[in-house]
């Protein structure tokens, strides 16, 4: 009957998933994540340094532990790979997961070209399975309303889009892999991606042109400014660093309105019409009784990180459903 029918649907297959790589994404961000969702299984992880396999046994209690990708692969039953490489390593590991019948996950930078990049998606529609780029900060809370408000007109023709991104690093630790741009390290390819995927999916756009400076240091491209134009005319601009404190702001402007995000903050959406001064008593006010709305919802993630980590969890839940329902991986 039809009672019946709506148990079994609501009885969800579960993905066993094996994870390529156990850095410090992986074991601090991404496994967390995953922990909280009951249709995804962490099977059995790989990684070259023996280390960090003891360490994610002790950490996340994971049973099955592989030197690399190809004995990784040969464990029975896993439904899906997520690939934590280095970005030299990405594409044709996802290839080999593909063509071995898995679904994969790519985290970001997925691949030094767009070449292999395209080599991936051909290779997944070949095969008939879920390739998806882990951009976790499309899933951000407030990116999706401000998403939500930028759609909606209530800024007007939009004039600009602007962001910072830091995200230090402790250079004593910092993988050789990391500290040049020809294999994905930077600020200007591994940090400065995410934001310019934040950009494409707000303003359903794509980047026309671009320029860019930087500063050496011990590390290439230790910090860098961006600046450039999108399709539609909207011009942008960015500073990003792995040297200065953690930060990720974006604020876009239109003729009617500007609306600020501070994506490390519970309550960091904030809108201003035009004619309206941030520094004005009724800004004022009103940003005081915006964090007391805000307050008791935040409270309770307040010790996982708040909306950040929880974007990591919801776009796992996006690749389940990419997988078990067919959602779209955009």
């Amino acid at each position: 009957d039809r009672d019946v029918a709506r148990a079994a649907d609501s009885v969800k297959r579960v993905i066993r998933l094996g994870i390529a790589g156990c850095g410090e994404v992986a074991a601090e961000k991404h496994m967390p994540a995953l922990a909280e969702i009951p249709g995804i299984s962490v099977e059995a992880v790989a990684d070259t340094d023996s280390a960090r396999l003891d360490y994610v046994k002790r950490r996340h209690g994971v049973k099955h532990r592989y030197a690399n990708l190809q004995q990784l692969l040969a464990h029975d039953g896993l439904d899906a790979i997520a690939m934590c490489l280095p970005p030299s390593l990405q594409a044709d590991s996802a290839i080999a997961s593909i063509e071995a019948g898995r679904h994969v996950w790519i985290d970001p930078p997925i691949a030094l070209s767009l070449g292999d990049c395209d080599r991936v998606i051909q290779c997944a529609a070949e095969c008939n399975r879920v390739a998806m780029a882990g951009f976790h900060m499309r899933w951000h809370r407030l990116v999706r309303q401000a998403r939500g408000v930028i759609a909606s007109g209530r800024l007007g023709k939009l004039q600009t889009i602007r962001g910072v991104w830091n995200s230090p690093r402790n250079e004593d630790r910092l993988h050789e892999w990391r500290r040049y741009r020809a294999t994905g390290g930077g600020a200007l390819v591994e940090v400065a991606m995410d934001h310019f995927d934040l950009w494409r999916y707000l303003l359903s756009d794509e980047i026309l042109d671009i320029q860019a400076l930087a500063l050496q240091g011990r590390w290439e491209d230790e910090s860098a400014v961006v600046s450039g134009r999108m399709n539609s005319g909207i011009l942008f601009s960015a500073v990003f660093s792995e040297r200065a404190g953690h930060d990720i702001e974006i604020e876009v402007a239109g003729k009617e309105g500007r609306l600020r995000l501070s994506l490390v903050r519970f309550e960091g959406l904030e809108f201003y019409p035009t004619a309206m001064m941030p520094s004005s008593g009724r800004a004022r006010v009103g940003r005081l009784a915006h964090f007391a709305r805000e307050l008791p919802r935040a409270i309770p993630g307040m010790r996982k990180a708040g909306d950040y980590r929880a974007s990591y969890r919801d776009q796992w839940k996006h690749f389940y459903d990419c997988i078990v329902d067919g959602a779209s991986t955009a």
